[in-house]
This record gives structure tokens, sequence and C-alpha cells, in this order.
């Protein structure tokens, strides 16, 4: 048996095969879980076999997309979704801190919240 030792040739084809299997009605298997913090939540993605560079976040409104897309490197214009996940924020959520990071693995987009839902102040009423 022959060792193929081109290890781009490798990737390339590793590559090419997860495109087709996508294409064919595979899956990427992903987890996610939404951690609630006292000041702040944080999603959990994890999704096995995809790139860093594959994941997309959309903040639209108080909707939350995050999703994934296996791009072919033949055919710039040719992708396939890989997993779509679609999370509506409360309005204790300041949508203009959300930041997301990869590391190890794991993607985690952190909801920090408005410092108002964290200190209720107490409203006094006025007398006519």
């Amino acid at each position: 048996m022959k060792i193929i030792k081109d290890k781009e040739f490798l990737k390339s084809i590793a590559h090419q095969i997860d495109l087709l299997n996508t294409v064919g009605g595979g899956v990427s298997e992903t987890y996610t879980e939404v951690k609630k913090k006292k000041k702040s939540a944080v999603i959990h993605v994890w999704a096995a076999g995809v790139n860093p560079e594959s994941f997309r976040i959309v903040l639209h409104q108080n909707q939350l997309t995050i999703f994934s897309v296996l791009q072919s490197q033949e055919d710039p214009q040719m992708a396939v979704p890989m997993f779509n996940r679609i999370f509506m924020l409360p309005p204790q959520v300041d949508q203009g801190r959300i930041e997301a990071i990869y590391k190890n693995g794991e993607l985690r987009v952190k909801l920090p919240y408005h410092d108002a839902a964290l200190h209720p102040r107490q409203i006094d009423i006025q007398q006519l």
C-alpha cells in the first residue's frame, strides 16, 4: 500500500469529501448551550469539524443567528450551510456590547446585560 505524502492534497481531498457529504445530506454535529450568569449570558457552540472561519453571527433587532457554511475551495460561489441556530435575545441584553470568541474548538458568544437591568432604580411618586 502506497502512502500519500502530499499533505496539501490530503487536506484538499478531505475538504471536498466534507463538502460532498454535506451536500449529500450529512450534517455537522453541533451542540449549543446557554449559561446564564448574574451580569450576562454566554452561548457556547461546539461544532465538530467546523473551521473558525466558517462561523457567522448575525444580529438583527432582538434575533441573534449563529450559523456555519462550508465553502468550496474550487468554486468560491458554492457554499453549503452546516448548521443554523436562532436565539431571541431578552431586552436586558446590551446588544452594543455582544462579542464572540473562538478558542479550542468552542465558539463563545458573550451577551452582557444593561447596567439598568442589574441595578433597579426606584421611581419617586409625585403628589399633585
